[in-house]
């Protein structure tokens, strides 16, 4: 691949990986005085973030990660967030090179060895998946074929990749995307034959939020992907109808609780990037 800026979006190639991971992107900038800033918004497809010779410095007041290029090209940095109720600033200074595994829900408790809540103590943290996966990204160069990078990461994560079983806590999360969050926790218990405690032990553990605050997260995600796909038919109250808001009103208050803006301005201000749902809001600082 020639040198050159460029986010491209790829499918998993295998068929085991197609099940837990949504897509891969690949996001390259070469020219060294580069400087963009943007904003993420809470999804349930959560994100492994792979910076390769780059420094990343994190803050948690605000929550933001700060990238530069780093003196050591072969550095590997990898972030994971479980983004469920606030914005994530993004600041990048310099060229850089990313690589992005975005999982759906529960994937990526597949390829780490204990519970999400014994790997991580924040929401937003720098993890190491294995010795073998970082040597294996060092070995990528970002002018290689898109399609050889992909493969070289497929095959570490086959490595790293275990049965994740919990049932009920897959079906549970199941039924809330499908209801857009507005099923009701009675409801999960008794379809589920199980009760409030075992399910709030089980989010806790294995997605670091409770389920109130995932009905939340896929309530505002599945409005955000609804407007912003439906941006020239959808008015304010189709989006809300749409994700299972009371009303108007509802959804403008939940939605500027986590954006600090109301959808009339912020919506606009959104890009796509590839072909996946990837929304970020790039603004000048």
């Amino acid at each position: 691949m020639e040198n050159k800026s460029y986010l491209k979006t790829l499918k998993p190639k295998n068929e085991l990986l197609k099940k837990v991971i949504a897509y891969f992107y690949f996001h390259v900038c070469e020219e060294e005085n580069h400087s963009e800033s943007f904003y993420f918004y809470p999804n349930y497809l959560h994100a492994v973030t792979i910076y390769l010779g780059n420094k990343v410095t994190l803050n948690y007041d605000p929550i933001c990660s700060n990238i530069e290029k780093d003196a050591n090209p072969k550095s590997i940095t990898c972030l994971y967030t479980v983004n469920s109720k606030h914005k994530t600033l993004v600041n990048i200074n310099g060229s850089f090179h990313k690589i992005g595994i975005v999982f759906y829900p529960l994937g990526f408790n597949h390829f780490i060895k204990k519970p999400l809540n014994e790997l991580m103590t924040k929401d937003f943290m720098k993890i190491d998946l294995s010795e073998s996966f970082n040597e294996a990204l060092q070995k990528i160069n970002k002018n290689d074929d898109l399609e050889n990078q992909l493969e070289v990461i497929e095959k570490e994560l086959l490595k790293l990749y275990q049965p994740f079983q919990e049932p009920i806590l897959n079906d549970s999360i199941r039924e809330i995307i499908l209801s857009n969050g507005a099923i009701k926790i009675s409801e999960l218990e008794e379809q589920f034959q199980t009760n409030r405690k075992k399910l709030l032990r089980l989010f806790k553990k294995h997605t670091l939020i409770s389920m109130e605050e995932y009905k939340k997260m896929v309530m505002f995600r599945n409005s955000l992907n609804y407007a912003l796909q439906n941006k020239e038919e959808a008015n304010l109250t189709d989006i809300a109808l749409f994700a299972m808001y009371y009303d108007q009103s509802h959804f403008i208050k939940h939605f500027k609780t986590i954006t600090n803006e109301t959808p009339k301005t912020l919506l606009p201000k959104i890009n796509k990037l590839g072909n996946e749902d990837l929304y970020w809001h790039f603004f000048e600082k």
